[in-house]
């Protein structure tokens, strides 16, 4: 018999639940003041965190980034949580505060550790699981090793997005739950929507296994098709909800370096090896892994840390409650062994590093443990005590072993928030070496950033770069300088842009940059005196500004190469405002039979749309790098230029049809006689 609890009760538990993970993070803060920051959340996520903060303060949807080119489309990058409401109100909130780097990075991080410990407790209890078990699930869906190793502290959209997933679970099988009103499709909606938009493709795989398992699991207990509705109608709402996220993603992703084909290395790295499965009793067990590198690594297996009772817990269960146990769990063991297995295998086309599935085995091994230790009928008493167990283990884990063994830290001091030496009105192109490597704080104790801006850093200060980090390598810009994840360009091709496109005639000038950042480490050549000025100079690099004034932002040409057989009349061009999605300008074109063409200075992504009062403009772009506007003869007034992709009305439009129908749903369900709250 399922017992029976109110909501209020339940959501209590979850609370305290979350408030126990939120104190194992202040000891783990307590011991290392700057745990949650290291790798891609100093790199990437925090820096780009402070533009989104920023772009709200100026009451702008963050789609866009005027502070980098490589990173500058946020929405399609994905890892961001653009469209998430959870994600940006955090962010809004913690910006706020006068913390430094590492506490924003821990803040935001512990904000949504809550929230995952709280779903998981949830999840435990919605499976009639007592309140000790349900806490010890909650223990290990937050404060696993994978979680907490690079989750929380370095890839956090990872977090960002599973934090919703026991929820989403929670949602799918009250939805599955014929006992409830015909409204139980709703519950799925909202959770599906935070999943997708938390920003990891990972988990919308994981969320997908899990819906599609629930649904077998179903009809194997029902067999009738008819069961799957509310399954299906909810994560469909959840889906039309995150609509614009994932529409984004889709439309950056073509003609990626991501979506190009990967070298066969990168498939087997980052899988669980078979000799590392004691990491699930004794985390600090060595087996050889293979790193980003493709090198066979020797490290303790800290990401399988889950508390040291749950693997034992399923073997006791599996050895002496063999029937009962496996009868009543064959399905969630089934789910087990099929994420064990994916963890280990090569991954498959995008989705690289198969160990990132860890996240989801935890929560089911964590649901499967407490399930049989259920059928073991310890006194409650007893079930606290391992709670207890799996709270210290985990925590004297974290304490002992190394947690950010594999990648790096930098050294980045907070005077990353001011500009200087650099000036706020130019756009730099930073050739720099590989950070990874050059600046990791091993190699590179000192402080390092003020001058070159590594990866998304620039956004920071919000000064205007082209580097920025982007995994996905969107066509464009970052591909046809050879950018790499970290912000830095092809060493080869920072040489020739310097020695050949430098001048003002070249490639440079025509896309608008106007400052060379150059690292002490580069080899490559500084740009022509007769060019170029040095301004600044210091230990870690030196800085050249193009001599004149700063280039504006949209600029008439009269050639072109790549329309070498036209000639265009020469426009004149008075800029008037320029925000993250809109550029606005004055613009008169002689009336000689000649059309004008505007070159505009930020990267080219396919969703800009020109016209000159109410006249629609025909704009392309140049070499895929920047948008170009070609005007007829005779035109004049106001010209603006606005950043209105397709995905965005579609995927406006679908969230909104998706709303509507939940609200009107709701609405009904709350009309509806005897309708049960829980």
């Amino acid at each position: 018999m399922k017992e029976r609890t109110s909501p209020r009760r339940e959501l209590a538990g979850a609370f305290a639940a979350g408030l126990l993970v939120v104190l194992f993070c202040a000891a783990l803060l307590w011991r290392n003041p700057q745990f949650f920051w290291k790798d891609d959340y100093q790199i990437s996520i925090l820096p780009v965190f402070a533009d989104v903060a920023r772009s709200w303060s100026e009451g702008h949807l963050p789609l866009l980034s005027p502070y980098s080119w490589v990173c500058g489309n946020l929405a399609g990058e994905f890892q961001y949580g653009t469209f998430s409401i959870f994600v940006n109100t955090a962010v809004i909130l913690i910006w706020k505060l006068p913390l430094a780097f590492a506490q924003q990075a821990a803040a935001l991080s512990i904000v949504h550790l809550f929230v995952l410990g709280a779903g998981a407790f949830l999840l435990a209890r919605g499976r009639n699981l007592s309140a000790p078990l349900a806490t010890i699930v909650a223990l290990v869906a937050a404060l696993n090793g994978w979680i907490i190793c690079w989750g929380a502290s370095d890839w956090f959209g990872a977090l960002g997005a599973f934090a919703w997933v026991p929820w989403a679970w929670w949602a799918m099988e009250r939805a599955l739950d014929s006992a409830r009103t015909k409204w139980r499709f709703l519950w799925p909606a909202p959770f599906v929507y935070l999943v997708v938009t938390g920003g990891f493709p990972y988990t919308v795989l994981m969320l997908g296994l899990v819906a599609a398992w629930l649904a077998c699991k179903s009809l194997g207990q029902t067999g009738r098709l008819s069961s799957l509705w509310p399954l299906s109608l909810g994560v469909a709402l959840g889906l039309g909800l995150s609509g614009p996220a994932w529409l984004a993603l889709l439309d950056y992703v073509q003609g990626s370096a991501r979506a190009a084909q990967l070298s066969l290395a990168a498939h087997w790295q980052w899988l669980v090896p078979p000799a590392a499965l004691p990491g699930f009793i004794i985390p600090g067990w060595n087996a050889a892994w293979t790193d980003f590198a493709s090198r066979s690594v020797v490290r303790p297996a800290v990401e399988l840390a889950c508390g040291t009772v749950p693997p034992l817990a399923l073997a006791a269960g599996l050895v002496s409650r063999r029937t009962p146990f496996v009868r009543q769990t064959k399905w969630e063991l089934a789910l087990l062994a099929l994420v064990l297995l994916i963890s280990m295998l090569p991954s498959a086309g995008v989705f690289r590093w198969s160990f990132r599935w860890l996240p989801l085995l935890h929560l089911t091994l964590a649901l499967v443990a407490a399930e049989a230790l259920a059928q073991f009928h310890l006194r409650p008493t007893w079930n606290w005590v391992l709670a207890a167990i799996v709270f210290a283990s985990l925590l004297a884990t974290y304490l002992i072993l190394p947690s950010d063994a594999s990648v790096p830290r930098y050294n980045f001091p907070a005077s990353l928030t001011n500009p200087a030496p650099l000036d706020r009105g130019r756009l730099y192109l930073s050739i720099y070496p590989p950070p990874e490597n050059a600046y990791w704080i091993r190699n590179h104790p000192a402080p390092v950033g003020q001058v070159t801006r590594p990866g998304s850093t620039s956004m920071w200060a919000g000064v205007r770069l082209i580097n920025g980090y982007s995994p996905i390598g969107a066509a464009g810009v970052a591909r046809a300088f050879g950018s790499y994840t970290h912000g830095e360009i092809d060493s080869a091709m920072a040489h020739y842009l310097l020695a050949h496109e430098a001048g003002a005639g070249g490639l440079l000038a025509r896309i608008g940059v106007d400052g060379i950042i150059l690292a002490r480490e580069s080899t490559s050549p500084p740009p022509s005196a007769g060019e170029w000025a040095l301004v600044f100079s210091s230990e870690e690099g030196r800085i050249y500004h193009r001599r004149g004034a700063s280039l504006p932002a949209i600029r008439p040409v009269e050639s072109i190469d790549t329309l070498p057989n036209d000639k265009w009349a020469k426009a004149v061009v008075q800029v008037q405002a320029l925000t993250r999605d809109e550029l606005r300008a004055e613009v008169d074109v002689p009336s000689n039979g000649k059309p004008a063409l505007l070159l505009v200075s930020r990267p080219w992504f396919d969703g800009y749309r020109a016209k000159i009062g109410r006249e629609n403009l025909h704009l392309e772009s140049y070499r895929g790098l920047i948008p170009m506007i070609k005007i007829p003869p005779g035109r004049h007034g106001r010209l603006t230029i606005v950043f209105r992709p397709w995905w965005l009305y579609w995927g406006g439009a679908m969230a909104l049809l998706s709303a509507t129908i939940c609200a009107v749903s709701l609405w009904l369900a709350r009309r509806s006689p005897g309708i049960r709250s829980n």
